[in-house]
């Protein structure tokens, strides 16, 4: 990384990349930085795939955020938009600074909505089940879903949560979504309205709910949540253990 100011009358100046259409800042402490990890996204890279910039501020901590996607026992939330669906844990691997889980899906009622086909496409082997692998790489986030048979991921997710305010009581979450092209030319840029009307649904119910799940926090003054999934309970060990306390 090279240094670069931010600001015109900054008075420090931080570590900074550009890359995948975005400034990466390093603020934390400089005893620290060699064993920070920068992101690496081929995806966003790839001409294969087109590329969505996600930008908003969302009024929970980081940690909701970091769960809602981890968890998708949650699909249940988006079955106006999804129909019935069945999540079903594959299997879980972890280390010290990351989680990741896999899971697949089946419909148990209604269809397949329009978006969410041009987001994923057909099977490739209609026999093999779908792919889902979500990933906590601190502090980072990955989604990657991969339909049955494919040998590269339809649906390709990177997220990152930066908190706003000392409190941390809001963040604003930065993304980019690739999504794999057809193979009929232009055809994703004529559906591209469909998708971003889907994928928008998506996400204002994500938002809804973590951001519901923070003023109950508030209102209680504690986590008084009896979380019993494994999947999360490791991911709260992660984020815990990894993660900097604003009194720091």
């Amino acid at each position: 990384m090279e240094k670069c100011s931010l600001r015109p009358n900054n008075v420090r100046s931080y570590p900074c990349r550009e890359a995948y259409g975005l400034i990466f800042v390093y603020p934390g402490d400089m005893k620290n930085f060699e064993a920070a990890v920068f992101p690496e996204i081929p995806s966003a890279t790839d001409r294969n795939y087109k590329v969505r910039y996600l930008d908003r501020l969302v009024r929970c901590h980081f940690s909701f955020m970091h769960e809602n996607l981890m968890d998708m026992n949650h699909q249940f939330l988006h079955r106006r938009l999804m129909g019935g669906i069945k999540t079903t844990l594959l299997e879980t691997r972890q280390g010290e600074n990351w989680i990741e889980a896999d899971y697949t899906f089946s419909r148990g009622s209604g269809r397949q909505p329009l978006g969410e086909k041009l987001i994923l496409g057909k099977k490739e082997k209609p026999k093999e089940r779908d792919l889902m692998t979500v990933r906590t790489g601190y502090p980072y986030q990955t989604l990657k879903f991969q339909t049955g048979g494919s040998t590269h991921p339809a649906l390709d997710l990177w997220n990152v949560y930066v908190p706003r305010d000392k409190e941390q009581r809001t963040n604003h979450t930065y993304g980019l979504m690739m999504i794999r092209r057809p193979s009929i030319p232009g055809l994703i840029e004529l559906f591209w309205p469909a998708i971003v009307w889907f994928t928008n649904h998506i996400f204002a119910e994500d938002r809804e709910i973590c951001e519901l799940e923070q003023i109950a926090f508030d209102q209680q003054g504690a986590d008084r949540n009896h979380e019993i999934f494994p999947v999360i309970r490791s991911l709260r060990r992660v984020l815990t253990e990894n993660g900097v306390s604003r009194e720091d």
